[in-house]
């Protein structure tokens, strides 16, 4: 048995203006580091064999400032963020992220990445960490929506889920043992 600690990037402009932020490369906000810094406090490093990290500036900044130079950081673009397409940088609007949520209607357009595509690419993460990390404690941190996808590739879906149901926080731990 392993555990999984998941950490939402600290919070950022966009987050403030609820833009969608997507892959756009964000740096985080004051409040932001603020919450890595105190996240880092609550954390035990001890317990953690790596982190991995999502190569955006507001994860990278979250992850340098929660685990220094105490665990090694491997950056994996399996873990970026949902692409949002044409609609990065808009506000969010709570019919649009429906849609882009639904499992049948597994929305493309404006180059947003199909959920069927995101949760695939969370499920194709799990089974690398499963193969290169056996029984490591591992530290990811990512963003909202592709901790989404991990979340029910963790716990389990069907066509008929409910994929609004969680909601990852900024700076905040989920944690998961698998084996």
């Amino acid at each position: 048995m392993k555990k999984l600690y998941i950490v939402r990037h600290g919070q950022t402009d966009w987050n403030v203006q609820k833009l969608l932020q997507g892959k756009t490369d964000i740096e985080l906000n004051e409040e932001g580091i603020k919450q890595a810094k105190e996240l880092a406090k609550v954390i035990d490093l001890d317990k953690i064999d790596i982190c991995i990290c999502s190569p955006l500036k507001r994860t990278r900044k979250t992850a340098e400032l929660i685990v220094g130079d105490k665990v090694p950081i491997v950056y994996d673009e399996l873990v970026l963020e949902r692409d949002f397409g044409n609609y990065e940088g808009n506000p969010i609007i709570f019919d649009l992220i429906a849609k882009q949520w639904d499992y049948k209607i597994n929305d493309r357009e404006e180059g947003i990445e199909p959920v069927q595509d995101c949760l695939k690419r969370a499920k194709k993460f799990l089974n690398k960490i499963n193969n290169e990390y056996k029984n490591k404690n591992i530290l990811i941190v990512s963003h909202g929506s592709f901790i989404k996808a991990l979340h029910f590739n963790l716990i389990g879906y069907n066509e008929n889920t409910d994929l609004l149901s969680f909601n990852p926080k900024n700076a905040l731990i989920y944690e998961y043992e698998i084996e």
